[in-house]
């Protein structure tokens, strides 16, 4: 087998070369003057509303129904706009619309004040008579549009400069309202639901002039004696009675509810124990996974490699009996010594150390669990790797990031760790259909593991994704066993069976572990390398199967078949820093064949932690990453293995499909070439292959801030040629160095570099 290689290629900075187009209607779209009546008509029904009721706001709160998924450069431009400022600077939020899966649209709210409404009405009653006097009461594609003749070397138009001049309205300001109504469907003001049968939630209010103190002063809430508490500047933990109260007084306020409880479910174990305690040697350097979970039991035989901390409240200590570290403890016991207790998992990983963190006994709230989480990584920066086999049992939000979740992916932006997630189980009794995941499971940049059986399926009580309508989650899968195919773990009872999610998570962190901790790698190429591992070959070839429940696919057992590859292959990595535009390498060595073609096929997987914004709803990342990979053609661009056309001048994709086909806003991307015919594909005039990131902001505003990503390019020969060697050469030639990653070098390295040095005189 071939080992995994890195290469270190220089990439190169690009900027943005395009600056903006024409204000075109969209395929299929049009305005016409009934179009511009309903919105005229929905405006002012707004306003009216906000007239009639206790507005406690400087502005108004709206929701715009778009009537497609829209992309940030499509969404209205001028409808909305206050002067000196852009319509998407007044976004607060973003959901969808409740339709069939595949038929979501976005729902936009924005916060302006009543003086840019009042102009807008203004503006529409212009474009109404535009509509009727110019274009017969109807702006299509064929009279509307404007394009660029390169030949004429002049702007073909339908619409002379005088017609725009009588309307006492720029022809940008005329031709932005017109675009702009083609893409919206209705106007509304916002009004979130959800069944009140919780006895508390987290709400999150819109982000507006006013704290969510001084909201709460103006309505009076204290003087209801209403039990509340405040987690973050726009979130709120508040009594089932303080909701209702809510809901009734200030609707439209209102973001986001969600429930306030994560619970730990039992499962039966094994009526067969085993009471004799197997042998274990000593620690010694082994490396740190950090664990947060129920309790753990300090009687087991493993518990000199478990430092354990029971991080309760003092009206929890007083509540703790026995059941309550079975779970913790089993879990530890996978990461300590999991491939003893079940020697078909035998990772080749070793044994790990954990530092375990007992936050709770049964059941904590979720505004508890985060704070606790919180404080706990903050007090222990030594640790990579954490292992969250907690969750709730309620669905996740499609329209939004759980608290939790959102809190995770925060943490991972910000400091240089990843959370293993367990992908929450689904305990009903009668199953009809699967749910989809619990929190924190929806947490984007975690990894989050879902249980599959000995042969692969999915185990009975796996739940599903995706989240937000579209994220992949759950990542991948591994083997957490399942109701009667159970594995073995260590309780505080001894030896016993057990399933669940929560178990295959441990396996994965040991895994994670390893190759940080042990190998080097960066976080970013870790997760891509777990997550290309289980994909392979197969996951695009057998179209996705099973996506919403397996994610990427299983991962290998041994991490030998993680790190290595067939001797057809040439696998290795590359690790770059996101800083303009474009990071892109032009110039990457594939070896070709005697005939001077590359007889290859490709996939490549790419990783990175973005910061997201959970008050913006279903447009959570802040950031995207296009990826391409592929020959570089004659022209410079790049014949991308998966056919992306983003970015590409002469070719537009909506956002539905970029995100469909390319994953767009995903911190995840996995693309792959099905090989259709056996044979090797052309050189462009000797040119050699590229590999490119464009990053986009989802923020106009946003300042462009420095990201890694780490990216896993996998090459197949069709032939079954070994050409690892010929590749390395030609990376020497161009001055770039290349590391074989060779696991036995790399855990004599590691040993060697935790030994201590004692100095003598």
């Amino acid at each position: 087998m071939n080992s995994l290689l890195k290469v270190n290629l220089r990439f190169r900075d690009e900027d943005n070369p395009n600056r903006g187009g024409f204000n075109n209607l969209r395929l299929k779209r049009e305005t016409s003057i009934e179009t511009v009546d309903m919105l005229i008509d929905s405006l002012t029904s707004v306003k009216n509303h906000y007239m009639n009721v206790d507005n406690l706001l400087d502005g108004l709160l709206i929701d715009v129904y778009y009537n497609d998924i829209i992309a940030k450069s499509n969404r209205i431009k001028r409808l909305l706009k206050p002067r000196g400022k852009e319509a998407n600077d007044l976004i607060v939020g973003a959901r969808f619309s409740d339709a069939e899966e595949g038929e979501e649209n976005h729902i936009i709210t924005y916060y302006v004040k009543e003086k840019t409404v009042d102009e807008s009405i203004q503006q529409l009653e212009v474009i109404r008579k535009f509509l009727v006097e110019e274009l017969d009461g109807c702006a299509t594609r064929d009279n509307f549009n404007e394009y660029y003749d390169p030949k004429k070397k002049k702007t073909i138009t339908k619409i002379s400069q005088q017609q725009y001049d009588k309307y006492n309205c720029s022809k940008k300001q005329i031709r932005e309202l017109i675009v702009d109504c083609s893409v919206i469907e209705t106007i509304r003001v916002p009004r979130i639901s959800t069944n009140a049968d919780n006895e508390e939630y987290l709400v999150t209010f819109y982000k507006t002039e006013k704290s969510t103190s001084e909201l709460l002063d103006i309505i009076d809430v204290d003087k209801f004696n209403h039990r509340y508490s405040f987690y973050g500047e726009d979130t709120i933990l508040v009594s089932r009675d303080l909701y209702n109260y809510l809901n009734e007084k200030i609707p439209y306020l209102i973001s986001m509810v969600s429930p306030d409880l994560s619970k730990i479910n039992y499962y039966d174990l094994s009526e067969t124990e085993n009471k004799d305690r197997p042998k274990i040697s000593s620690p010694k350097n082994e490396p740190v996974i950090g664990v947060i979970d129920t309790l753990f039991d300090e009687n087991v035989y493993f518990s000199e490699w478990v430092e354990n901390y029971d991080y309760l409240d003092d009206v929890e200590k007083s509540g703790v009996k026995n059941e309550h570290r079975v779970h913790g403890t089993e879990v530890s016991s996978i990461i300590v010594d999991g491939p003893n207790l079940n020697p078909w998992l035998d990772d080749n990983c070793g044994r790990f150390r954990v530092r375990h963190f007992g936050v709770c006994l049964d059941k904590i709230s979720t505004s508890r669990l985060v704070r606790k989480i919180k404080e706990i990584v903050d007090k222990n920066p030594d640790i990579h790797v954490w292992n969250l086999s907690l969750g709730t049992e309620e669905e996740v939000s499609k329209n939004f990031i759980s608290y939790d979740g959102a809190v995770l992916d925060e943490l991972q932006a910000k400091k240089n760790v990843i959370f293993i997630v367990a992908g929450t189980n689904d305990n009903r009794i009668e199953k009809n259909g699967r749910i989809r995941i619990g929190s924190p499971a929806d947490s984007l940049n975690s990894i989050v593991v879902n249980s599959v059986r000995k042969n692969g399926e999915p185990a009975s009580f796996s739940r599903e994704g995706a989240v937000l309508s579209f994220f992949n989650k759950p990542d991948i899968s591994y083997y957490g066993g399942d109701i009667d195919e159970k594995i073995k773990v260590m309780s505080p009872r001894g030896e016993c069976e057990d399933y669940g999610t929560s178990l295959a998570a441990p396996w994965i962190s040991r895994k994670m572990a390893f190759l940080i901790d042990v190998i080097g790698l960066p976080r970013e190429v870790a997760k891509a390398l777990l997550i290309d591992s289980a994909a392979g070959w197969e996951f695009k070839q057998q179209g996705y199967k099973m996506q919403k429940i397996l994610g990427y696919g299983i991962v290998p057992i041994s991490i030998n078949n993680i790190l290595c590859s067939e001797d057809s292959e040439i696998k290795f990595y590359l690790y770059g820093t996101s800083k303009s535009y474009k990071t892109s390498n032009y110039s990457i060595p594939i070896p070709k064949d005697k005939d001077g073609k590359y007889p290859y096929i490709a996939r490549t997987t790419l990783c990175y932690f973005p910061h997201c914004s959970r008050t913006q709803g279903v447009d959570y990342t802040n950031r995207e990453l296009s990826l391409k990979f592929g020959r570089v053609k004659n022209n410079d661009a790049i014949d991308d293995i998966n056919d992306n056309v983003q970015d590409e001048d002469g070719f537009y994709t909506d956002e539905r499909r970029s995100r469909a086909e390319f994953r767009k806003w995903e911190n995840t991307k996995f693309i792959s070439k099905v090989l259709k015919k056996n044979r090797a594909v052309k050189s462009y005039e000797d040119r050699a292959w590229a590999f490119t990131v464009t990053s986009k902001e989802r923020a106009l505003e946003a300042k462009k801030e420095e990201m890694n990503f780490g990216a896993i390019v996998t090459l197949r020969e069709i032939n079954g040629i070994d050409r690892i060697s010929d590749f390395i050469t030609l990376c020497e030639m161009r001055g770039w160095i290349v590391n074989e990653i060779n696991m036995e070098n790399k855990i004599d390295e590691y040993i060697n570099n935790q030994e201590e040095i004692v100095f003598t005189e």
